[in-house]
């Protein structure tokens, strides 16, 4: 993807865009809808927000990269011609309190490439543990992988360490079989005690222990369609997974998000039963990046927003409520690439938008009581 579109849910053999990032200008920042408040700016890239009980955010950024060292990767589709990245530990672990104080609680390693960007994902709480995942690897780097790329870290008082590495667990099984590529990026606390995470780049679920690091393969997602006749694109494109959440029915449900040329609803949450087996919970969906479950029992999904031929258009991202039995509505719109939701008790939201945009322009809103909120359409 674009250099300045940062680190959405990709892999190598899904990359968001295959332009150059001369069109950046496709992502030029708008005002937030007006009854969105601003909780936190000046974010590179916000990929995830997460609200402990006691009401303070947790924030994912992406970063810039950095000036730590450069490698190379292999091109993508039908380049032969070897990526170069640059890294530094510019992406964050950002803590914003009641009170609006900014900390930053971690500094982590931030790859920026031609095509994308990646860094801190998403970030959850555990046992009083705080964990997030990391970066994205892939086979044929022209070095070994990087300290906190491509795993899930604990954070400790002034520490950062590696949990479990995903990119181990890639390399060693590749279970979708279409090559080692792990971005590890949806992280939720699971009912069972376990962390569960998405692989955006293994096109994976996986289930990680919290006191061993042991990482367990819950399903594959097989291809999707994604026909755009008028593009010439494949049929069908990798099924990149980007949300998990819990409802009280012992599955999981994961959102999925189709690469390029991302025709609009082509995305869908799919329930992922005890036994790994899928079936589909709510399709018709567009460019999903988040799924989260409110305090008022509904699935909440982020869509990114439609795409133009530059990439994706200001002002087009939505969150759409999903009632029992997959029925959506959407309750926010006009947003501009949000990338991710949460929730306090009072079912207050608090998303990240400006996601994919120019460095330095993310932001985090909050809607008061958006879970009360009727449906826009």
């Amino acid at each position: 993807m674009f250099p300045h579109l940062n680190c959405l849910p990709v892999g190598r053999h899904v990359s968001l865009f295959t332009l150059s990032a001369a069109v950046l200008c496709a992502c030029t920042t708008i005002q937030p809808p007006a009854d969105g408040l601003v909780v936190a700016d000046h974010l590179n890239g916000p990929q995830g927000v997460y609200v402990k009980a006691d009401g303070t955010l947790l924030i994912t950024d992406t970063g810039t990269g950095g000036t730590l060292g450069t490698f190379t990767t292999p091109g993508g589709p039908g380049s032969p011609v070897p990526e170069s990245n640059t890294y530094g530990n510019t992406a964050t672990i950002v803590e914003i309190s009641t009170t609006g104080a900014r900390t930053v609680l971690a500094s982590l390693p931030s790859v920026a490439g031609k095509i994308e960007t990646s860094g801190a994902g998403r970030v959850t709480e555990l046992n009083g543990h705080v964990y997030a995942t990391t970066g994205h690897w892939s086979a044929g780097a022209s070095i070994g992988q990087l300290p906190h790329i491509a795993v899930v870290v604990q954070l400790g008082p002034g520490t950062v360490s590696d949990l479990a590495n995903l990119w181990t667990f890639e390399a060693t099984n590749d279970p979708d079989k279409q090559g080692a590529d792990s971005h590890p990026y949806a992280l939720v606390t699971g009912p069972d005690g376990n962390l569960w995470i998405a692989d955006a780049g293994g096109n994976d679920l996986l289930r990680v222990n919290p006191t061993t690091g042991a990482v367990s393969l819950v399903t594959v997602f097989a291809d999707l369609p994604n026909a755009n006749p008028a593009a010439g694109t494949p049929p069908t494109s990798q099924a990149v997974p980007t949300g998990v959440a819990f409802l009280n029915d012992g599955g999981a449900y994961v959102s999925l998000l189709p690469g390029f040329p991302f025709v609009p609803g082509a995305s869908k949450v799919v329930r992922v039963a005890g036994d790994g087996s899928q079936t589909d919970y709510a399709t018709g969906l567009s460019a999903t990046t988040d799924l989260r479950t409110g305090p008022d029992g509904n699935l909440y999904a982020v869509e990114l927003g439609r795409f133009g031929a530059q990439g994706p258009l200001p002002g087009t991202g939505s969150i759409v409520r999903i009632r029992a039995g997959g029925v959506k509505e959407t309750v926010l719109s006009g947003l501009n690439t949000p990338t991710s939701i949460a929730f306090n008790t009072l079912g207050d939201a608090f998303v990240t938008v400006n996601g994919a945009a120019t460095p330095g322009t993310g932001q985090v809103l909050r809607w008061d009581r958006l879970t009360s909120r009727r449906a826009l359409r």
